[in-house]
């Protein structure tokens, strides 16, 4: 019933958004939209899985804080070596598809090209 009753919040503070778009501010509709959101939030936090869902984002916020992220000179160095492989592998890939195209003609008894 709170899962119902929170998301029948946000709905009705979606619907209050767009239906007085012509009539009031947008920073007082954005403020209505994100107090009904938060409102919502409150209620379902109030069920057992509204709490393991908060829980699961506190979580993943802490494994996000312990990546690793690569410093300018690593992420320039390394989309230098995926655009070389990619050089590489486009040029065998042209090489193999003429061999193959000239094997394949051979082999029809097509003569000339296109």
């Amino acid at each position: 019933m709170l899962w119902a009753a929170g998301l029948l919040i946000l709905v009705a503070g979606l619907y209050g958004f767009f239906y007085f778009a012509g009539e009031v501010m947008t920073l007082i509709r954005v403020l209505g939209l994100l107090g009904a959101l938060g409102v919502a939030l409150a209620v379902v936090y109030q069920t057992a899985r509204g709490k393991m869902m908060f829980s699961y984002m506190r979580e993943t916020d802490v494994e996000r804080r312990k990546v690793v992220w690569p410093n300018r000179q690593e992420t320039l160095q390394t989309t230098l070596m995926v655009l070389v492989i990619t050089v590489i592998v486009a040029i065998m890939l042209f090489i193999m598809d003429t061999i193959f195209g000239w094997i394949v003609r051979r082999l029809i008894g097509v003569t000339g090209g296109s």
